[in-house]
């Protein structure tokens, strides 16, 4: 070879590409910023073509860049399962496994389990990362993650999926709260959330007075029915009597509106021994 790469400046240089930023690069690093441009600079150097075109808006690849960065992500996708292969020879899983989940999910599903996973997958490194659909399918896509953990729906088809746990969607209120405080007003995720438009129908055709107001994320339309702020309409994993010991389940028979929490992977990849061992884990808590 005339030249040996440098895996960290290759990791560097991936890392720049994917978060678009040098600053972002250096931070998840835990180097500086000189450190990162120095090593872009080097592996410039070193395959005599300049990989990054820096402008006022953003950083983008040159056609060598791109060439650069499509090769370098092989090279850690084999790198990895290099590792897992030789994890599957061992008696304990170890290893670092990066996932993505949402808020939600990560405050309510996820942390409750934590200690108990922890104690199963003592050498288990697990990194989590949080964010809105978006985010997951863009990180699943550019492999920034292995496999995400999500309430399923059309958003998330395009990807693989291992079912964890199904429960439904309830009306909840404050078990402190008196019922012509609470009847006027139902809080929910989002206007365009899972099964808003039935349940609006469901009020409209047995003449219910509720008004539908969103506020953005679960967990807070849990906190409004805890104290007593209207009703919440979200799925029954949030209702927890340890974090929400005011809540109940409003009595009005609705209709089945169920859920599905999954694990989803790219199609065209297989999970990792790590992977597996953790979803199992996982499953198995619920």
């Amino acid at each position: 070879m005339k030249n040996f790469l440098n895996l960290a400046h290759l990791k560097f240089f991936c890392d720049t590409v994917l978060y678009q930023s040098i600053s972002e690069a250096a931070k998840i690093n835990f180097i500086t910023q000189s450190a990162v441009s120095q090593a872009i600079n080097k592996l410039e150097s070193i395959f005599g073509a300049p990989l990054l075109i820096h402008n006022t808006q953003k950083l983008i690849l040159t056609e060598q860049g791109k060439i650069v960065f499509d090769h370098a992500t092989g090279i850690f996708r084999s790198i990895n399962e290099t590792f897992d292969k030789v994890n599957q020879t061992k008696d304990i899983v170890t290893g670092t496994l990066n996932f993505a989940t949402t808020k939600s999910l990560g405050m309510s599903f996820y942390a409750p389990t934590y200690t108990k996973i922890k104690k199963n997958l003592p050498c288990l490194d697990v990194r989590i990362n949080m964010g809105g659909k978006s985010y997951i399918r863009t990180a699943l896509k550019r492999e920034e993650v292995e496999f995400a953990i999500v309430v399923y729906d059309h958003n998330f088809s395009q990807f693989a999926k291992h079912t964890i746990k199904k429960g439904h969607f309830n009306l909840y209120q404050s078990t402190k709260a008196k019922r012509n405080m609470t009847w006027k007003e139902v809080f929910i995720d989002e206007y365009e959330g899972m099964y808003i438009h039935k349940l609006k129908e469901f009020f409209s055709e047995n003449d219910q007075p509720f008004e539908i107001k969103a506020i953005a994320g679960w967990e807070l339309v849990a906190n409004f029915s805890n104290l007593g702020v209207g009703l919440g309409f979200f799925p029954d994993y949030i209702a927890s009597e340890d974090r929400f010991p005011n809540i109940k389940r409003y009595p009005l028979e609705l209709p089945l509106f169920d859920y599905e929490i999954a694990a989803i992977y790219n199609k065209s990849t297989e999970l990792s021994q790590t992977a597996r061992a953790f979803i199992e884990q996982f499953t198995l808590a619920h």
